[in-house]
């Protein structure tokens, strides 16, 4: 007898890889910054490597920025000198640059070669992107070679970008008169993000993701961040620079930040291709939104709709309906998934509209995604003229009554609708638009 369905393992691996289609469309040419530590890849196990390849490969543009922390830490340490730092951000002391550069350099070649082995599409390139200047300290250093980013080769690295290279910059770059400095990777992260007006920055590190409070939520706005800093003086230096240094991207235009614990296998992948994540995002803005629907959606409304129809709470839309009439659907997404929809049937005649085909995918149920979809809905009868929204529901909905409708008689609807539909196991809500 023939098996009718796939191995459990491999029918997840296939489900999994469906539900990353949306962001893979949504991502597709699209540039992301993303800074690894240099502890990271020290982890001589991690895969965190071929994950940024994969991602490079199936269109992602991706401005690697790598740090080289444990491995100017450990030459230094080998010639009996400190690792020394002002909050959070390494010094170069002048006669320590020669085992700095060769940390650097010898960090920056292994990244560039363990990219070449990932593939033969692969194209990693490395070089001076960046022009620098000297960095003041407060503290007393005579003579250092740390320095701050002050320019870019911006047409330049946008060309290489459109070319489907794989950018790597190391954290040094020239100044004037070809002088050398040291750059802290987190500023190279920040002016390379908001000048190329990138779709994400992302840090991968090897630190604990921080606690957020109660409801340990690892998506926060800029705002709520930045008083949960202020309410946390003793989070580590490092730490808090690079939690800093994403929420200013996110408020000078990067879309969304991310920060990585990137010893947990996979977690960059999980990050950006699941709508759970495993890392902290930060928006300036709510992730969640509400958008008119696309064609590539169609799938996504289908599953969603399927269970209410079993149940006979919705009428059964096709495949081939929801295609003809996809631009009157509006979806409601979290971060790239969509997890909620309904549909606007305007009736221009009796300037009304009803609302149908409202239903949320019942892991996001009880969270209030139906009431703002309802919301939306109606904000968008009213801005179409609409004079009155409606809806039929088999049962008593709190989602209709909590956005302002009543129960009214079908004399109140619109002469068409009544002439097409069965109201007898119906309860009919309206809503008068002003």
């Amino acid at each position: 007898m023939p098996q009718n369905s796939l191995d459990p393992e491999l029918s997840g691996f296939i489900h999994n890889l469906r539900a990353a289609l949306p962001y893979l469309e949504e991502f597709y040419q699209q540039t992301f910054v993303i800074q690894i530590s240099g502890d990271l890849l020290e982890i001589h196990n991690s895969r965190v490597i071929e994950d940024l390849a994969l991602l490079q490969q199936v269109g992602i543009r991706i401005v690697l920025v790598h740090g080289a922390e444990a491995q100017i830490r450990k030459l230094l340490s080998a010639e009996g000198h400190d690792y020394q730092t002002e909050d959070g951000i390494f010094v170069a002391e002048k006669n320590h640059l020669p085992l700095i550069e060769q940390a650097i350099s010898s960090t920056n070649w292994h990244l560039l070669s363990k990219l070449r082995s990932c593939g033969r599409q692969m194209q990693p390139i490395s070089g001076h992107f960046l022009f620098a200047e000297k960095k003041a300290f407060a503290g007393n250093f005579a003579s250092h070679c740390s320095g701050n980013v002050c320019g870019l080769e911006l047409e330049t690295l946008r060309q290489s970008i459109t070319d489907s290279k794989l950018i790597i910059l190391p954290p040094f770059s020239l100044g004037e008169k070809g002088r050398l400095w040291i750059l802290d990777p987190n500023q190279i992260a920040f002016e390379v993000a908001t000048r190329l007006r990138a779709k994400k920055l992302i840090v991968l590190d090897t630190a604990p993701l921080p606690h957020f409070g109660e409801t340990d939520s690892l998506e926060m706005t800029t705002d709520s961040l930045l008083q949960w800093l202020k309410k946390n003086p003793d989070l580590p230096f490092s730490q808090r620079l690079q939690l800093n240094s994403l929420t200013e991207a996110c408020v000078s235009g990067v879309e969304r930040c991310h920060l990585l614990d990137g010893r947990i296998e996979g977690a960059l992948l999980a990050e950006l291709l699941t709508p759970k994540g495993a890392g902290v995002m930060i928006t300036n803005s709510s992730y969640k939104r509400i958008r008119p629907a696309r064609l590539s959606d169609l799938q996504a409304i289908l599953k969603i709709l399927y269970t209410p129809v079993q149940h006979a709470a919705l009428v059964l839309r096709s495949a081939s309906y929801l295609e003809q009439q996809i631009e009157n659907y509006l979806v409601f997404c979290v971060d790239e998934d969509v997890v909620g929809c309904c549909e606007i049937i305007n009736f221009s005649e009796d300037s009304a509209a009803e609302i149908a085909s409202l239903a949320v995918d019942k892991s996001y149920r009880n969270q209030g995604i139906g009431s703002d979809l309802v919301q939306a809905a109606t904000e968008k009868i009213r801005t179409g003229g609409g004079k009155l929204a409606f809806a039929l529901s088999t049962a008593s909905s709190h989602v209709f009554t909590q956005c302002g409708f009543r129960e009214i008689g079908t004399e109140e609807l619109p002469e068409e609708k009544r002439k097409n539909y069965d109201y007898q196991e119906s309860i009919v809500y309206g809503r008068n638009i002003t």
